[in-house]
């Protein structure tokens, strides 16, 4: 996916990564969402990829994009974190995600 000369505002990018994450477009989410024009991602943005990857059963690289999450001041919102607690209570995801994370 190719986007135009125009850079879309953080609102746009995000609404367009999320998209994609949902349809299962992962690879072409996180090509958009390289730096472009200085729109930096933000708590929307990690979110969006934190559930993606663990959607399609991608625990390890949903740790590692909490903690960068962590480390750029931003917080997991509530639909991410009950997407955890629901896994996690079902047995979709081990307990050892939450060691991953610390």
């Amino acid at each position: 996916m190719v986007l135009s000369e125009h850079v879309p505002d953080l609102i746009t990018l995000n609404t367009l990564v999320n998209g994609l994450c949902l349809k299962g477009y992962l690879s072409e989410s996180v090509d958009i969402n390289r730096p472009n024009g200085g729109n930096a991602p933000n708590d929307c943005t990690y979110n969006s990829f934190i559930r993606a990857h663990l959607r399609y059963g991608d625990s390890a690289k949903s740790a590692t994009l909490i903690e960068e999450m962590k480390r750029c001041g931003f917080a997991a919102d509530a639909s991410t974190i009950k997407m955890v607690m629901d896994i996690l209570v079902d047995g979709r995801l081990d307990k050892s995600f939450l060691d991953m994370r610390t």
